[in-house]
C-alpha cells in the first residue's frame, strides 16, 4: 500500500510539474503574440484569431459546414474584438496593449467575406474555405468566383473557379477588380501585404483594346508581366485578329510594352514580324496620350515627285484641348506645314482649329531655278459652336483658302471641286428684355475659272465685310402696363442701326463718261478701265489700292407699326409709316469751270448723314372659289385667292433745305443751260438715286388649289380629307406713278407644290415688260438697252423673259425609316462598340457626313433643275441637268452608295462617285470611286481603305489610292 501511494505521489508531482511547464510556456508563447501579431489583429479581418474567438464567430455565424446550407454567410471580424473588450472592463489602460494598437506590417483595410453555399473555418491552419458564389473585399479590391480560400498566416486570397459536370466547363471563374480595373482570370493568387498576385489565364480591357496572357505576374506599383499574351481592340471571345507576343508588360493606367510580335489575322499569323510593340492607354474623357504620327508616303507622277506626307506629333495637352501639328515634304523641294486641335468646354462651347501653309515649287527644273510657278498656299479652317446659355452668343465657322489650295492640296472631291466658300464669325448679345447687339466678320471667295491650260484658277474674288447692328425691339408706348384692347394700343416703335465696312480685290472703275453723265469732268479719269473690273491679288502689295475703293456705311431705321382695320368685314388695311437714314463719313463738293464747261469734284473728309422717309397703306382680302366634281372620289376643288395692293410715297429730298444734293448749272451741246441735282454722299457713281420724289404702287396675286377627296376607309374619323394641288402660286411687281420713265418693274411669277406624296415642285420666272433695242457698238452678243416702250407695243411679245428655272424633286424610302432621327448612339445594348462618350456624342451631330447609317434599309433621291437665262436680246444659255442619289444596305454592315446625273447640255454625265461600306466588327473597309470627275483637269480617282475602327491602331491598315492631287503639276 505505501508504495502505491508512493508511486501515486510521483506521478502526481510528474503530471504537476507538466502542467506548470506547459502553463508557463503557453503564458510565455501568448505575451510573445500580442506584442505583433495581435496588433495586426486590431486593424485587419478575419486572420490570426485565436481558436476561441473563431469558434464563437463560427457559431455566430450559423455556418453549415457540411456544405449543404443555403443562407449566404457574411462575416466582418476584427481579431481583437476580445481583447478590446477586456480593456472595456478595465479600470486602468494597459500600457502593453496601448503599445501595441498599430504596425507598420499591419493591414490597412478590414477584409470582409461570404459566400452563398458555405463557409468553413479551418482553426489549425488558420483559413478560411468559401464555397459558392463567394466574394471578397479589401479596400478598393473585390474578388469574386466560386471557390475562393484565405489564410490569415500568409496574408494571402487563393480563388479559382469549379468545374460544371452538366456544362462541362469551368463556372465562376475569378474575376478580380482594383479600383475601376477589372480582370477576368482562371485562377489567382494575391497577397494583401505585398499587394503582388500570380494569375493563370488574365483577361483585361484596357481602353479601347484587351489584353490575354496565360501567366501573369502583378507587383506592388501595378504593372503586370504576362506571357504568352494577346493584344487585341474585337471584343468577341474569339477575336478576328490579334497580336501575338511571347511578354508584354502593362505599365499600370499608362501603355503596354511588348516584346517582338507579329500580326495574326483570322488565325493566320502573318511572317512579318517587329522587335517590340508601343500601345499607349487614352487618358480619361478622350483626351488620348501624346505621341509621334507616322507619315504616309507615295509619288506624284507628274506633280511634286516622292513625298512624305502628314508626319507629325499629337499633343494631348488636356482632357479639354488636344493640337496636332504635321508637316509634308517633296522631292522636287515642295513643302507644307499644318497645326490643328480641338477643344470644348462642356456646357459652354466646342469646336475645332486648322492652319496650314503650303510652298509649292514646280516640277520643272528650269522653272524652279528661275523662281517661275512658285506658288503660297494657305487655309483656315475654324468652326466654334456655343451651348445655347446666357445672353450671348459667339459663333464662328470660317473656311478661308487661297484661290488655288482647294485645287493643289484638297484631299477630297467635293472641296477640290468646290469654286466658292463663305465664312463668317458672329457676336450676339441682348440687353434685358427690349436691347440687343450683334457684330459680325464675313468673308465671301470666289475661287475663278480654270484657265487655257485648265491648270490654274484664274481671277479668284474675295469680299471682306464687317458688320455691326444695335436695336431696340419694337414696343408699345400706349400700353405699357397692359392694353385695354383700345385700337391706338397696337401702336408699335423700335430703333436699328447697322454698319458695314466692304473691302474686295475686285476693283470696278466708275463710268464717268460724258455721254453716262451729260456733262465732262475736269479730274484725271483712267478711261481704260471704264467697263473693265479689275481683279488683283488679295495680299499686303495691293492693299492700298483695296482701301480706296473700300467703303463704310451706316443705316438707321425706326420700324413703326400703325393700327389696323377693316372696310367691309373683308379688307384689311394696314397703314405703314417709315423713317430711314444713312451715315457716311466723307462728302463731295461740286463745282463748274465756266471757261471750260467741266465739273470739278473734290472730296472732303467730313461725316454727314442723309435720311428719308415714306408713309403709305396696304389692302388685302381673302375668297374662294369651289369647283363640285362630285366624282368617286373626288368631291371637289377649291381655289384661295389672295389679292393685296399697296401704296408708298416719298417725298422729294432734293431741295436745298435738307442738303442732301447739290445742284449744278452746265451748257450742253446745244448751249442750254441744263441743272443737275448731285448727291453730296454717294457721289456720281452708279446705283446713285437721283432723291426725286416717289409714288410707288406694289400688286401681289397669290393664289392656292387644293381637292376635296373621300376617304378611303368607311370607319375613318373624318369623311373627306384634303389634298394639296398647288401650294402657292404668286405673280407681283410694281408701279413708280412719280418716275419719268420705265414706271412698271418688272414681273416676277412663282410657284411651288407637292404633287402627290412624295413630289415637289418648285418653278419661278422673271418677265421685263420693257423693250429693248440693240447697241449699234456692239456687234457679238449683247444685251442692249432698254426704252421706254412696252414690249407688246414693239413687237417683242407679251414681255422679255430674262430668266426661267424649276426643278423637280423626289426621295424614297422604306416605310418606318426617318432619316432625320438621330441614331441611339449609347442605348441599351450589349455590344462595347455601341457606346459613345458625350464628346463623341456632339463629334458625330456636327459630323453626320462621317458616318454611315446602316439602320435605313435604302433611299433614293432624285431631282431634275432647269435654268434659263436670258438678259436682254443676248442669246439665251440653258442649264438642265438630272442628278440621282441613293444607298442600299446588301446586308446588316454593308452598304452602297451612288451619286450620278446626266447633264443634258454637255450631254455628258455630271461628278460620278460609288462608295461601298463594310462594317467588319473591329475594322472597317471602304472604297470610293469616281469613274467621272467632270473634267479631264480632274481625272478618275478611286481610294480603298481597311482598317482597325480603335484610335490606338489608328495605323494599322491598308490603304490604296489614285487622286486627282497625285496627277498634279506644279
Amino acid at each position: 500500500m505505501l508504495k502505491l501511494k508512493r508511486k501515486a505521489i510521483i506521478i502526481s508531482s510528474v503530471v504537476a510539474a507538466f502542467l506548470l511547464f506547459s502553463t508557463l510556456a503557453c503564458v510565455q508563447q501568448r505575451s510573445k503574440g500580442t506584442g505583433k501579431k495581435q496588433s495586426k489583429q486590431n486593424v485587419s479581418s478575419s486572420e490570426k484569431q485565436s481558436t476561441d474567438p473563431l469558434l464563437t464567430d463560427k457559431q455566430k455565424a450559423g455556418t453549415d459546414s457540411s456544405g449543404t446550407g443555403k443562407p449566404r454567410t457574411s462575416q466582418s471580424v476584427t481579431a481583437a474584438d476580445s481583447l478590446r473588450a477586456n480593456l472595456a472592463d478595465s479600470t486602468q489602460a494597459d500600457s502593453v496593449a496601448a503599445d501595441t494598437i498599430s504596425s507598420p506590417d499591419d493591414l490597412q483595410n478590414t477584409v470582409e467575406y461570404s459566400a452563398v453555399d458555405s463557409t468553413i473555418m479551418d482553426a489549425v491552419l488558420k483559413q478560411v474555405h468559401l464555397y459558392g458564389s463567394a466574394e471578397v473585399n479589401y479596400g478598393t479590391i473585390n474578388l469574386k468566383a466560386n471557390y475562393i480560400r484565405l489564410n490569415w498566416v500568409t496574408n494571402e486570397v487563393y480563388a479559382i473557379g469549379t468545374y460544371d459536370s452538366t456544362a462541362k466547363k469551368m463556372a465562376g471563374e475569378p474575376i478580380f477588380q482594383d479600383g475601376p480595373e477589372t480582370y477576368n482570370t482562371k485562377e489567382i493568387r494575391y497577397n494583401f501585404k505585398s499587394q503582388k498576385a500570380l494569375i493563370q489565364g488574365i483577361v483585361t480591357q484596357e481602353g479601347d483594346g484587351n489584353i490575354r496572357g496565360e501567366k501573369v505576374k502583378k507587383d506592388a506599383e501595378g504593372n503586370f508581366y504576362i506571357r504568352h499574351s494577346i493584344y487585341t481592340t474585337c471584343n468577341l471571345t474569339h477575336p478576328h485578329y490579334f497580336i501575338n507576343a511571347p511578354k508584354i508588360k502593362m505599365v499600370n493606367k499608362k501603355q503596354v510594352i511588348s516584346g517582338p510580335f507579329n500580326l495574326v489575322i483570322s488565325d493566320v499569323p502573318l511572317p512579318i514580324a517587329l522587335p517590340f510593340g508601343f500601345f499607349p492607354f487614352p487618358k480619361k474623357k478622350e483626351s488620348g496620350t501624346s505621341g509621334i504620327i507616322v507619315p504616309t508616303y507615295g509619288e506624284e507622277p507628274n506633280g511634286r515627285g516622292f513625298y512624305l506626307r502628314e508626319g507629325g506629333y499629337y499633343f494631348a495637352i488636356n482632357e479639354y484641348v488636344n493640337a496636332i501639328v504635321t508637316g509634308q515634304i517633296y522631292s522636287s523641294g515642295s513643302w507644307g506645314l499644318g497645326v490643328a486641335s480641338t477643344y470644348i468646354k462642356r456646357y459652354q462651347y466646342s469646336g475645332n482649329f486648322s492652319f496650314r501653309f503650303n510652298k509649292n515649287k514646280p516640277s520643272d527644273e528650269i522653272d524652279r531655278l528661275i523662281g517661275r510657278g512658285v506658288t503660297n498656299d494657305f487655309s483656315v479652317v475654324w468652326s466654334h459652336s456655343p451651348k445655347p446659355r446666357g445672353n450671348s452668343q459667339f459663333s464662328a465657322n470660317v473656311n478661308v483658302s487661297s484661290n488655288s489650295y482647294n485645287q493643289l492640296q484638297a484631299f477630297d472631291t467635293e472641296r477640290y471641286t468646290s469654286n466658292v466658300a463663305s465664312s463668317s464669325v458672329q457676336y450676339n448679345r441682348t440687353f434685358g428684355q427690349y436691347a440687343r447687339a450683334a457684330a459680325s466678320l464675313r468673308v465671301n471667295q470666289n475661287f475663278g475659272q480654270m484657265n487655257a491650260e485648265g491648270t490654274r484658277r484664274e481671277n479668284g474674288k474675295t469680299n471682306v465685310s464687317t458688320d455691326f447692328s444695335f436695336g431696340i425691339n419694337q414696343i408699345a408706348p400706349f400700353a405699357l402696363k397692359g392694353g385695354r384692347g383700345r385700337w391706338y394700343e397696337s401702336f408699335r416703335l423700335g430703333l436699328d442701326f447697322s454698319g458695314n465696312y466692304a473691302l474686295t480685290n475686285s476693283l470696278t472703275a466708275i463710268d464717268t463718261s460724258s455721254a453716262r453723265l451729260g456733262f465732262q469732268i475736269s479730274n484725271t479719269v483712267d478711261t481704260t478701265r471704264v467697263g473693265v473690273t479689275k481683279v488683283v491679288p488679295f495680299n499686303l502689295n495691293t492693299l492700298p489700292d483695296m482701301l480706296k475703293d473700300a467703303q463704310f456705311t451706316g443705316r438707321y431705321s425706326l420700324p413703326i407699326s400703325l393700327p389696323n382695320f377693316k372696310v367691309l368685314r373683308f379688307v384689311n388695311v394696314t397703314p405703314s409709316l417709315s423713317l430711314q437714314g444713312e451715315v457716311f463719313t466723307k462728302q463731295y463738293a461740286y463745282s463748274v469751270d465756266t471757261l471750260t464747261n467741266k465739273v470739278r469734284i473734290d472730296t472732303l473728309r467730313q461725316a454727314g448723314t442723309e435720311y428719308s422717309y415714306n408713309f403709305g397703306a396696304g389692302v388685302n382680302t381673302r375668297f374662294y372659289g369651289t369647283f363640285f366634281i362630285r366624282g368617286r372620289r373626288l368631291e371637289a376643288i377649291r381655289h384661295t385667292v389672295i389679292p393685296s395692293l399697296s401704296f408708298t410715297y416719298t417725298p422729294d429730298f432734293t431741295g436745298d433745305g435738307f442738303g442732301f444734293y447739290q445742284k449744278i448749272n452746265v451748257r450742253d451741246r446745244e448751249g442750254e443751260i441744263k441743272e443737275y441735282s448731285l448727291s453730296r454722299f454717294r457721289g456720281i457713281g452708279q446705283n446713285v438715286g437721283n432723291g426725286r420724289a416717289s409714288s410707288v404702287v406694289s400688286f401681289s396675286l397669290n393664289n392656292s388649289f387644293e381637292m376635296k377627296l373621300k376617304s378611303k376607309s368607311d370607319t375613318a374619323a373624318q369623311q373627306f380629307e384634303k389634298v394639296s394641288l398647288l401650294d402657292n402660286l404668286s405673280l407681283g411687281g410694281s408701279y413708280n406713278l412719280l418716275a419719268d420713265s420705265l414706271n412698271l418693274s418688272n414681273i416676277t411669277v412663282n410657284a411651288n407644290a407637292r404633287i402627290g406624296r412624295n413630289l415637289n415642285l418648285n418653278f419661278n420666272m422673271n418677265l421685263d415688260p420693257y423693250a429693248y433695242e440693240a447697241n449699234p457698238n456692239i456687234l457679238t452678243n449683247q444685251v442692249g438697252y432698254r426704252v421706254n416702250k412696252y414690249a407688246i407695243t414693239a413687237g417683242q411679245g407679251l414681255a422679255n423673259l430674262q430668266n426661267l428655272g424649276f426643278t423637280l424633286g423626289t426621295s424614297f424610302a422604306p416605310k418606318g425609316s426617318d432619316k432625320t432621327k438621330k441614331p441611339v448612339v449609347n442605348g441599351p445594348t450589349t455590344d462595347p462598340a455601341n457606346t459613345a462618350t458625350e464628346e463623341q456624342r456632339e463629334f458625330i451631330a456636327q459630323n453626320p457626313e462621317l458616318y454611315v447609317d446602316f439602320n435605313v434599309p435604302w433611299t433614293l433621291s432624285l431631282n431634275y433643275n432647269f435654268g434659263l437665262t436670258k438678259p436682254g436680246l443676248s442669246r439665251a444659255s440653258l442649264i438642265q441637268a438630272v442628278q440621282a442619289t441613293g444607298d442600299l444596305s446588301l446586308s446588316k454592315n454593308f452598304k452602297v452608295s451612288v451619286s450620278s446625273g446626266f447633264d443634258f447640255v454637255a450631254f455628258s454625265p455630271t461628278i460620278t462617285q460609288l462608295t461601298l461600306y463594310r462594317d467588319l466588327h473591329c475594322w472597317d473597309m471602304s472604297f470610293s470611286w469616281t469613274p467621272f470627275a467632270g473634267s479631264s483637269a480632274r481625272m478618275s480617282n478611286y481610294s480603298f481603305t481597311l482598317k482597325v475602327k480603335s484610335a490606338i491602331l489608328q495605323d494599322l491598315k491598308v490603304t490604296r489610292r489614285r487622286s486627282f492631287y497625285d496627277r498634279s503639276a506644279y
